[in-house]
């Protein structure tokens, strides 16, 4: 497995002031953007990441996913991460954006890198992320602004996508009412995001069960460029 280093919430803000002369490939030619994409990968410019056009691991648990993408220092799309291939691909890959959110018979379902525990009496969400070529994990505190209630029916998948969201990908407590069934994270210290669609809802839950293995249940690759 790759070194997993642990950070807290100051080492990351200081990480983050050191992006300012990161290259911005969300800037440049459209034809560049492409080129870096290929027959199994997508580049997302905005994430600065390949993602896997398709699932794999299918049948695995959130546990032994983690373990598998981590050994060849590969990740699990976190939220932020998801949110931001859902918005590129809507606009550059319609027939995946159509695969993952419509509506149809096939169920399909991924895992995201999102675990829920409470430290300290407080909700944390725990994802991973790389840092100098290595997958380092990153604890937050849950905002405050996250939608903490399974709202009725459901949330607008458009609204959530373009601003609806807090920082950690969550919807925010702003977001419209639509067709989106959404789970809200629980505090009983085994809840893993995932995606979900079949051909009765499009399904969203902070509420997965890590240990769940189902034959239409994976994971999408996440890689650096090299």
């Amino acid at each position: 497995m790759a070194p997993i280093r642990y950070v807290n919430e100051q080492e990351n803000e200081a990480l983050e002031k050191l992006k300012i002369g990161k290259r911005r490939f969300d800037l440049e030619d459209s034809n560049f953007k492409d080129s870096l994409s290929n027959d199994d990968f997508i580049y997302v410019p905005s994430i600065d990441l390949y993602v896997a056009k398709e699932r794999k691991l299918l049948g695995e648990n959130w546990f032994d996913s983690q373990k598998e993408l981590h050994s060849k220092n590969e990740k699990m799309l976190t939220i932020p991460e998801f949110l931001e291939f859902l918005k590129y691909t809507k606009k550059n890959y319609k027939d995946i954006y159509k695969e993952i959110t419509e509506v149809k018979s096939l169920w399909r379902a991924e895992w995201l890198d999102a675990d829920f525990k409470v430290y300290g009496g407080e909700l944390r969400v725990n994802y991973h992320m790389f840092q100098d070529g290595k997958i380092i994990q990153k604890s937050e505190v849950l905002d405050k602004n996250t939608l903490m209630n399974d709202p009725t029916p459901g949330i607008s998948l458009e609204g959530y996508l373009t601003n609806s969201h807090t920082s950690q990908g969550l919807p925010s407590k702003d977001v419209k009412k639509g067709d989106l069934h959404y789970k809200i994270p629980r505090r009983d210290n085994n809840s893993v995001a995932r995606f979900d669609a079949n051909n009765v809802w499009t399904y969203f839950s902070g509420y997965g069960n890590p240990s769940n293995k189902s034959n239409y249940l994976g994971v999408r690759v996440a890689k650096q460029r090299e």
